[in-house]
């Protein structure tokens, strides 16, 4: 009798315990298959936004700097988007600076985001692109202005 008081009391534990731990969660669990590979700097793209001209120092008279990626295994739902970072250089005061966000949704294929030249040219110095899926960091590509 002691034995089956003691079942019936760690079950009642176990279920209170896992019910205040579900109870605790909030949003969504989501999960993917979508992945991102061949990031890539460039200097433009062609018409399936494959990466032209792969480059990873840009001038500071450079028009238009491009990142293409591959995104594979992705239902047609996929949130993509993208973070332009000035990570330092020559504008001291700034580091870490977000430039700019893109964001795309889309099945699997190549795709791609860009940045136009500043009016006063690119400021010399580390960047990088921070590719997400669904929100989730997926991939970071550095370059550099010199």
């Amino acid at each position: 009798m002691r034995k089956v008081a003691f079942l019936v009391v760690v079950i009642i534990a176990v279920s209170l315990l896992l019910a205040v731990t579900l109870a605790g969660c909030e949003g969504e669990v989501s999960f993917t298959t979508a992945s991102l590979s061949e990031a890539t700097m460039c200097q433009g793209v062609d018409e399936n936004w494959k990466p032209v001209d792969a480059v990873d120092v840009f001038a500071v008279d450079t028009p238009e700097i491009f990142c293409s990626a591959k995104l594979s295994h992705a239902p047609d739902d996929t949130e993509v988007s993208a973070e332009w970072i000035y990570i330092e250089g020559e504008m001291e005061d700034l580091s870490n600076y977000l430039i700019d966000t893109w964001s795309t949704t889309g099945g699997s294929g190549y795709l791609y985001a860009s940045l136009t030249h500043p009016d006063n040219g690119w400021p010399k110095g580390d960047y990088q692109v921070v590719f997400y899926i669904d929100g989730k960091e997926e991939l970071s590509v550095p370059f550099s202005v010199r």
